[in-house]
């Protein structure tokens, strides 16, 4: 039995997609573009901000979304603020086509970071030390794994966002108040 599945067109006109495998496929489709654009953003945007965070926080504001020091939780804003931009811009251009897309970038982005401490303190307990070269490819592998994981689960996303964005809200007010008060944690230590 072929289920039939509907997407409107920009026109607003039904279009008709054969089966659940052919509706999975033509949203890959349609989400690439998303996913590589997310990929160069934070490819670009990460080492930018890094490299203009002495002079961003010193304005207050933009402190928010830089590293104010060089602790491991003030480098998880490089890839936290511009996935989040991304995944609005996303939530709000994709609107039925992809209703859960926030949810799955705030799954995504809580393993990523996850991901970028657990192999920090890995390494640096192993080595010691961590080294430029070492911190940047940790960035690359946290902005890898949000990329693959949105992507492979951009068709199989929960109906809501609301979730995601409760997470993300709560992320996002986390950041603005340990960028000012950090507690005396050695995740906040520099």
């Amino acid at each position: 039995m072929r289920v039939l599945l509907y997407h409107k067109e920009m026109n607003g006109t039904p279009k008709p997609v054969l089966d659940r495998a052919s509706h999975r496929q033509h949203m890959l489709h349609k989400t690439l573009l998303w996913d590589v654009v997310l990929f160069v953003v934070l490819s670009i945007s990460g080492p930018l901000a890094h490299y203009y965070a002495p002079l961003l926080c010193r304005i207050p504001v933009l402190a928010v979304f830089v590293p104010v020091n060089e602790s491991v939780w003030e480098h998880m804003k490089l890839l936290f603020f511009p996935a989040l931009l991304i995944g609005g811009i996303r939530y709000l251009w994709t609107g039925e086509l992809q209703k859960g897309i926030m949810t799955t970038f705030a799954s995504g982005l809580w393993r990523a970071m996850l991901l970028m401490v657990c192999l920090y303190y890995s390494i640096s307990g192993i080595s010691g030390s961590i080294l430029l070269w070492m911190d940047i490819t940790l960035y690359y592998v946290g902005v890898i794994f949000l990329t693959l994981y949105v992507r492979i689960h951009a068709t199989g996303q929960k109906k809501s966002s609301l979730p995601g964005m409760v997470f993300l809200l709560l992320m996002t007010g986390c950041f603005i108040r340990f960028t000012y008060c950090p507690p005396d944690l050695g995740i906040f230590a520099y």
